[in-house]
């Protein structure tokens, strides 16, 4: 029986799906990042070179990046359920699948396979929350969603960081256990979450910011700042999987820390970036405004790309890591996309986050296949960290060049919760 857009925002559903979409996301980053400290025993194991390791990640978000826009265009078209609970199955069969790869081709196309079926995560899921979270609280409820990516990057180390402590083929048990863990999650989402009201189809939806005040832009292409949103999404995306994909092995290899080690501090990333992103996504509801929020954070993850490289001891690594968990991707990320849900129409908002996240996971190919290349050629990480720094700094002209944000009042929970 389809549910009315009252029902479905209550606040014991809408707070259901932060919590579910939190763990979902968990799950996702955790089965990303537990490759990344086990690459030098893949690479030991299966003889590959720096570029065919970036390799391993680049044919999973290049899956992951294709089906971005499709994703968006079908969610919006047939429903975002119908498109979340499939994907998410075939996400965990793909991530158990890795674990049991007798070599290195088929080691790739189970994590293309996994790519793919985590294609259809972001836009379903942040549509679905964005349609039933009250306007004054969706900054921080993005925030709350948003930082199960970093827990899920400590999950994904951890389990890797033991896998390598106890040795052996033990690296293949990490994917398993990971991959069992997203199909229990998978059975628990086809059983709280609810059809969506209004059906499926093209017909509009109502729009949750009228209780807020808050008027998007009636027609349902992008408008400038959506479209400048887009860059900063790809240029914040890039330095976050330069991080994601290559920092375990930078410490490993040109810092001299140990395999458990290196995914321990790496880690830190995800630990501080989790109170960083709830305050900071709190204090863009009180403001009303994204980008001031945003323009003060992105200058200094630059600041802590170029620190990492250039630091003469460990003891400026560790405090420039913490850095970036502070001001990198898990922290500017919600603020983007409650940037873009501000400026979009309900309707269109599984097009528009495809869009959002299609533009920044084309770097997700990039980064690491192009870090990898850089460090083949010259040796050295140094430019490559760089490169990351330097698109940190257009994303911040880009937020300079947007165009005033509409006024909003702050959040009174009292009323938005009735």
């Amino acid at each position: 029986m389809p549910r009315t857009p009252s029902s479905s925002g209550a606040p014991e559903y809408w707070r259901r799906l932060v919590g579910l979409f939190f763990v979902g996301w968990v799950l996702i980053y955790a089965n990303r990042t537990v490759l990344s400290p086990l690459l030098p025993v893949i690479q030991e194991q299966w003889g590959l070179s720096k570029a065919q390791l970036g390799l391993l990640n680049s044919a999973f978000f290049l899956m992951y990046t294709l089906m971005q826009v499709p994703t968006g265009v079908l969610a919006d078209r047939f429903g975002r359920r119908r498109l979340l609970l499939p994907g998410y199955l075939v996400h965990g069969l793909g991530a158990a699948v890795s674990g049991i790869a007798g070599g290195h081709g088929a080691f790739l196309a189970a994590r293309a396979a996994t790519g793919l079926g985590q294609s259809t995560y972001y836009a379903t899921q942040y549509a679905l929350a964005s349609e039933v979270i009250p306007g004054p609280f969706r900054a921080l409820g993005m925030a709350i969603i948003n930082s199960g990516m970093a827990f899920g990057i400590a999950l994904g180390m951890s389990i890797a960081s033991a896998s390598l402590l106890v040795g052996g083929g033990a690296w293949r048990w990490a994917f398993v256990v990971l991959g069992g863990l997203t199909i229990v999650l998978w059975a628990v989402m086809v059983r709280l979450i609810r059809p969506e009201a209004g059906g499926v189809g093209p017909a509009p939806r109502p729009d949750p910011r009228a209780a807020s005040g808050i008027q998007p832009s009636a027609r349902a292409g992008p408008n400038g700042n959506v479209l400048l949103a887009y860059v900063v999404a790809f240029a914040t995306m890039y330095g976050f999987f330069v991080i994601l994909t290559w920092l375990p092995y930078y410490l490993q290899t040109q810092r001299g820390l140990a395999g458990a080690q290196a995914g321990v501090v790496s880690a830190a990333v995800a630990f501080t970036a989790v109170p960083a992103g709830v305050f900071a996504g709190g204090l863009s509801d009180r403001l009303g405004r994204r980008r001031p929020v945003l323009i003060a954070l992105i200058p200094l993850s630059a600041l802590a790309l170029v620190m990492i490289v250039v630091s003469p001891g460990m003891p400026g690594v560790y405090m420039a890591i913490a850095l970036y968990g502070l001001t990198g991707k898990l922290v500017l990320d919600p603020l983007v996309v409650a940037l873009v849900a501000d400026a979009t129409p309900a309707a269109s908002y599984g097009t528009a986050f495809g869009l959002l996240n299609f533009s920044g996971t084309i770097s997700t190919v990039l980064a690491p296949a192009v870090t990898g290349y850089i460090a083949d050629v010259s040796g050295t990480f140094v430019s490559a960290f760089l490169l990351a720094a330097a698109l940190q700094v257009i994303a911040t002209g880009c937020l300079l060049a947007m165009r005033a944000e509409p006024a909003r009042g702050p959040g009174r929970a009292g009323k938005q919760a009735a």
